[in-house]
């Protein structure tokens, strides 16, 4: 509906106020309104002619005023020139949304008339709701779609050590003695401790997302390990177990895509999966082929190299050479580098706990696995804690701590 006119009562006293005080903001203090709110009933009292220049013929309102002054400034004839009454304030029709507006200006460029365009709104806002989730209710995006981030260290590196996940190993808490683990347990706790563990982590311009072995419990349908023929508990079917294992992955790159400037993706074999890692390797490669600051590694050498500034990293599953052998092997294979770096780590995994001896300078870890035990270690009596960590290195100054997120 249209906004009611003002009242000539209110107008009058709008007027008798600044009659009296001769100011607005006093006026407007006095009668408790805003400034605006008065200096809006001021120019209706103005246009009906309540400050002077009175009568204003009914439906009129005074348009423009002139005078003409004797030698002594006195007042000796004044023309006042009174046009119909504007309208209402306009009020935006119910159902319509403003199509245009045009604007009639003088030649000093100011507004004398304007004209809106209004049409009826296609659909209230809970239609258009309702419409955009039945678009999309079946979307999927076929390629991921990362922000590249901006505010990174550029003289850090962040590794995530990520090894002997076991996706696929099936254990019965009451036998093992530890907690119930299937294939929906390991991908809602493995899910949540990555995405902890990438919070956690220092945000560096470089990052690896450092697998080394086992991320399958199983590396085909027969359920042994191929070396020594080991039957395994496995919870459910061999293309199921790897299907979750590529989407582990492929979130934690993006995730860690999303945090780092420049990625690797590093798969390397276990002795539980050799024959996987490579399907796996292709289909993160495939899976990041558009997003241009992650590179995945498809080298098929079981041991990965990096250097990083006075850094030198190595990695490996850790079920063939052993570890008192590992600064030997670097110091051979990365010769030129060893000569040129203070820090050297090499990283393992394997046997599910955790170690750290220094040999000949060389810092050898092996890591905890962040699966529960299955009935062959419990019953061995192989204990160890659960939790997965990331290292954090710095370009010149070495080793700078690492975060560890433990799993309950």
């Amino acid at each position: 509906m249209p906004a009611p006119a003002l009242s000539d009562e209110l107008a009058q006293q709008a007027a008798d106020a600044f009659l009296l005080h001769g100011e607005k903001t006093r006026a407007a203090d006095e009668m408790g309104l805003s400034r605006n709110t008065f200096c809006s009933r001021l120019k209706v009292a103005a246009r009906r002619g309540l400050l002077g220049t009175k009568p204003v013929l009914e439906g009129f309102q005074i348009h423009r005023t002139s005078t003409q002054l004797g030698p002594n400034g006195e007042l000796q004839r004044e023309w006042i020139q009174q046009k119909p009454e504007a309208g209402a304030e306009f009020v935006m029709p119910a159902g319509h949304v403003i199509k245009g507006v045009s604007a009639l200006v003088d030649a000093d460029d100011r507004v004398m008339a304007r004209w809106i365009k209004t049409r009826e709104d296609g659909a209230d806002l809970e239609s258009k709701i309702e419409i955009i989730q039945r678009a999309f209710e079946n979307f999927e995006p076929r390629a991921p779609y990362i922000i590249r981030p901006t505010d990174c260290d550029s003289e850090r590196l962040t590794a995530y050590i990520f090894c002997d996940w076991h996706l696929g190993l099936f254990a019965h808490g009451k036998e093992t003695g530890g907690p119930d683990w299937d294939l929906s347990i390991a991908k809602a706790v493995l899910r949540e401790t990555v995405a902890d563990l990438i919070s956690q982590s220092p945000r560096s311009k470089h990052a690896i997302m450092l697998g080394l072995g086992d991320i399958l419990h199983a590396d085909n349908s027969r359920n042994m390990t191929e070396r020594s023929g080991n039957v395994l508990d496995v919870d459910t079917r061999y293309p199921k177990v790897l299907e979750t294992a590529c989407d582990l992955l492929a979130e934690a790159g993006e995730n860690i895509a999303a945090k780092h400037d420049r990625v690797e993706i590093v798969v390397k074999p276990g002795n539980h999966d050799p024959e996987s890692t490579v399907g796996i390797r292709q289909a993160l490669r495939m899976y990041f082929r558009s997003t241009e600051w992650v590179d995945v590694d498809t080298s098929p050498n079981p041991f990965y190299w990096r250097r990083f500034g006075v850094n030198l990293l190595g990695g490996a599953h850790g079920d063939k050479a052993k570890p008192k052998d590992m600064p030997l092997i670097m110091a051979n294979v990365r010769r030129h580098d060893w000569s040129e770096t203070t820090t050297r780590h090499f990283h393992t995994g394997h046997i599910h706990h955790d170690t750290l001896q220094e040999i000949g300078g060389v810092h050898v870890y092996s890591h905890r696995a962040p699966v529960a035990q299955d009935a062959y270690h419990a019953a061995n009596g192989y204990l160890a804690g659960r939790s997965m960590r990331s290292f954090n290195y710095h370009v010149d100054k070495g080793a700078r701590g690492s975060t560890e997120i433990e799993i309950r």
